[in-house]
């Protein structure tokens, strides 16, 4: 009798199939092969597996030939436990059965499952009835098993400790594969941490009614309506919530399901992420400067981020066993750092406000020819928003310092920075005028910075001496002053301002060669493999273990940390922004428009991305109004056959295009020519500009530029609403669609070209938000009556406008 076993998703099952069916080939005629879906099928196989009498499947993906060897197979059972190659099943009298035993899973319940199968094979074999284990519950390595969380916590010995949920699939307890399980366990534990390690199902089965990672969460942490937990630790793969994916009716739906989001809500804690590689060892993920695979990746860090899961920390790889299996391997050195980062956040959660010790750091671009590019962010204003942060601070409870001598402004900031010189471009600012204007937080002995530095890994080292010399030369100016860049008599400076337990300091640079520069050290600004200098080092160093900062707030889009070199995704101790960083929690005020840089940040610095929204937002206006006028006067002139004026008043169009620069060719003929010219005004005037900088937290109320921002958005047709623009067009009785395909046509109806018609649909729009606006009305209390009211007014007034004639 032979059985054909081929097991898929990294061959979990190896070991315990090739155990039992040893143990029952020893006491029956029974031959069998155990073979995975990444193996190359060998003739050997093949022929295994058309002679086999029972083949078993659990693939996602199988090799075309093995497919056919199946098909031409003599096996009067065939089951697939996966919901691929159900069509090759034969034997349905025990596959309800034998789905159950496999389900179940665990060593006794597969001894089960293959007993069933050799019995319906004509064997005198009694299959032991299918074991109920757990879908869920908690496992501690030394405890054991409990099914109540109230009743481990009597048992467990740190209940009194701040307590970390960890979530881990069922089928690792099960398989017996619970290294990483066990090592992050000892190694927070040892923080001084509690542990509630809960294995679950992970998936929705309603035939076997199993758990969602969100059942499990909601079963274990959650206890009178509260949370236990100070932090939760995901290990499990794919989404962390449900979304509605289970709910078959509904699939279409469900991203657009938010019942989960208030489980997050009670939770209210942070959700950690670490990363564990299905198709690398550690060695392998080593050598990859790209860091994790691309699977990985999508698996654990981008559907995980969907729910806010942060941390992206390698912990652990794969390696075969001597069964070929592959089984997940710790990576002790993050295994240790993970640890340290959650209890920094739960310290920094009940660390009371009064000593919480915040580290601000502004973007600091490089050299632009002056020292005022400190505190840039795109479509932010940063000197406002963080003194509006400082003050909002105080209001909390934070130690600001003397609140006299906050800042009033963004202006009052700056001023303070400049004045003091607190600043780390060294080019246009002298070390000494730093140090004399006190324009700096702290220095760093060079004893205390080769602690530091000697911690970094070897190679670290060697490539930082290579390419910025070894600090102790730059101290002792064995090394030319081109790259002493932060150094005041053998320390180096921490440029900076301090308002009580919140110190404020300019992102160090990335290469700096100070006064003397002559360009040469610029060029490693866009050089992704060089290092950061050393007073890149000091500084960050400084923040986390002299300062001793709780917290580490990068404000504004975007700052150079995440861009340092390292692995693109699943950092290693090797990598810049994971050694800059420690082990200290980092958030990134960070624009919300622009999201391929913020996934950059969030997953190359550890951040937890704060968006701001963008700035308000107009259409493009002025610097065109005199060749605008030219148009339209020579639109009327030509329809009135005035043929001499009009020649005149072209070929002040054609000066005006070549004064301006503009892209348009005369040569292609008068009529191309003015199309074209229609069109590129009309693309300017369609564009969107920015009108005026967001303060973070602030809310647009300003009722002229809340419309303008509201018309530009509503501009468009989508798939929810019509354009505004459309609207009105409709209402004023002109064709859109001919308005938008011919700009350079012209309107009869109002006697203006369509270009001018579509820049006259914006201003009418814009006034009537703009009433609504300051009338306060919303949508509740709009109607027809009132709206056609308010736009025939704004209507008469545009249109009866001379200057609209």
């Amino acid at each position: 009798m032979r059985i054909t076993v081929i097991l898929g998703y990294g061959g979990s099952y190896v070991k315990i199939f090739r155990e039992i069916l040893g143990s029952l080939s020893s006491r029956y005629a029974i031959q069998y092969i155990i073979a995975t879906d990444d193996e190359e099928p060998t003739n050997e196989l093949i022929n295994f597996i058309r002679s086999s009498d029972a083949i078993l499947l659990y693939v996602s993906r199988l090799n075309e030939e093995m497919v056919e060897a199946i098909k031409n197979s003599s096996a009067k059972i065939i089951l697939s436990f996966s919901e691929s190659f159900q069509e090759l099943s034969r034997g349905s009298q025990i596959l309800a059965e034998a789905w159950r035993y496999f389900k179940l899973g665990g060593r006794e319940n597969i001894k089960g499952l293959l007993e069933l199968v050799l019995s319906n094979l004509g064997l005198d074999i009694k299959p032991s009835p299918p074991q109920e284990i757990p879908w869920h519950g908690i496992w501690h390595p030394e405890l054991g098993v409990y099914m109540s969380t109230r009743e481990y916590l009597r048992s467990y010995p740190y209940a009194n400790r701040p307590l970390v949920a960890l979530i881990f699939y069922r089928s690792r307890w099960l398989i017996e594969d619970t290294k990483v399980i066990e090592a992050l366990v000892k190694t927070l534990e040892t923080e001084g941490l509690g542990v509630i390690p809960i294995f679950t199902y992970g998936f929705r089965d309603y035939l076997l009614n199993t758990p969602t990672v969100e059942d499990s969460l909601r079963e274990f942490l959650i206890l009178e309506g509260r949370s236990i937990v100070d932090l939760v630790v995901i290990l499990t793969s794919f989404f962390v919530l449900d979304h509605g994916k289970w709910f078959s009716n509904e699939y279409r739906k469900r991203f657009s399901r938010v019942e989960s989001v208030e489980l997050l809500n009670t939770l209210n804690t942070p959700i950690i992420k670490p990363v564990i590689e299905h198709h690398q060892s550690i060695e392998e993920w080593l050598s990859n400067s790209s860091g994790i695979s691309s699977l990985t990746q999508v698996y654990h860090v981008i559907m995980p981020e969907v729910d806010g899961a942060i941390e992206p920390v390698f912990i652990a790889g794969v390696r075969k066993d001597e069964y070929g299996s592959k089984i997940q391997e710790p990576f002790e050195p993050h295994v240790k750092y993970i640890a340290k980062r959650i209890k920094k956040w739960i310290e920094l959660r009940r660390t009371p406000p009064q000593e919480r010790r915040i580290a601000i750091v502004l973007n600091n671009p490089p050299c632009r020819g002056v020292e005022a590019s400190i505190g840039v962010g795109l479509g932010l204003d940063v000197p406002e928003t963080i003194v509006r942060l400082l003050h909002k601070l105080r209001e909390y409870g934070y130690d600001v310092g003397d609140p006299s001598r906050l800042p009033k402004s963004g202006t009052d900031l700056m001023k303070i920075f400049l004045e003091r010189r607190a600043t780390s471009e060294f080019r246009w600012t002298s070390i000494d005028d730093i140090v004399r204007r006190g324009g700096y937080v702290d220095m760093v002995p060079m004893d205390l910075y080769m602690q530091w530095f000697n911690e970094l890994p070897e190679v670290v080292r060697e490539e930082l001496i290579r390419e910025w010399g070894d600090p102790r030369d730059l101290s002792s100016g064995k090394i030319e002053k081109i790259f002493a860049g932060g150094l005041y008599n053998g320390n180096f400076i921490v440029p900076g301002i301090r308002f009580g337990n919140v110190v404020i300091v300019p992102q160090p640079k990335f290469g700096c060669a100070g006064a003397g520069c002559d360009g040469r050290i610029c060029k490693i600004l866009h050089d992704p493999k060089i290092p950061p200098p050393h007073q890149w080092l000091a500084v960050y160093r400084w923040i986390t273990r002299v300062f001793k900062a709780h917290l580490i707030l990068h404000v504004g889009t975007h700052g150079t940390l995440e861009f340092r070199p390292g692995k693109n995704i699943g950092l290693s101790p090797y990598c810049w922004p994971e050694i800059s960083l420690d082990d200290v929690p980092l958030l990134y005020i960070y624009i919300v428009s622009n999201p391929m840089e913020g996934v950059i940040a969030k997953r190359r610095s550890y951040a937890v991305i704060i968006d701001h929204i963008y700035p308000p937002m107009m259409d493009a206006r002025g610097g065109l109004e005199e060749l605008d006028r030219l148009l339209e006067e020579y639109e009327k002139i030509s329809r009135l056959g005035e043929s001499h004026r009009s020649k005149i008043i072209y070929d002040q169009i054609i000066s005006k295009v070549k004064e301006l620069g503009l892209p348009i060719d005369p040569s292609i003929g008068r009529e191309d020519f003015l199309s074209n010219l229609h069109r590129y005004l009309d693309t300017i005037r369609s564009s969107q500009v920015e009108n005026g900088l967001h303060i973070f937290g602030e809310t647009i109320y300003e009722p002229e530029k809340l419309s303008r921002l509201i018309a530009t958005i509503m501009e468009f047709d989508t798939v929810s609403w019509r354009s505004i623009l459309r609207s009105v067009a409709d209402y004023l009785g002109v064709n859109y669609d001919e308005i938008l395909s011919n700009p350079g046509g012209y309107c009869d109806k109002l006697k203006m070209s369509n270009r001018k018609v579509k820049e006259l649909l914006m201003e009418i729009s814009q006034r009537v938000l703009k009433r609504l606006i300051e009338m306060g009305i919303d949508s509740s209390s709009l109607t027809n009556d009132l709206l056609e009211n308010i736009l025939n007014n704004v209507i008469s007034e545009v249109i009866l406008d001379g200057s609209r004639v």
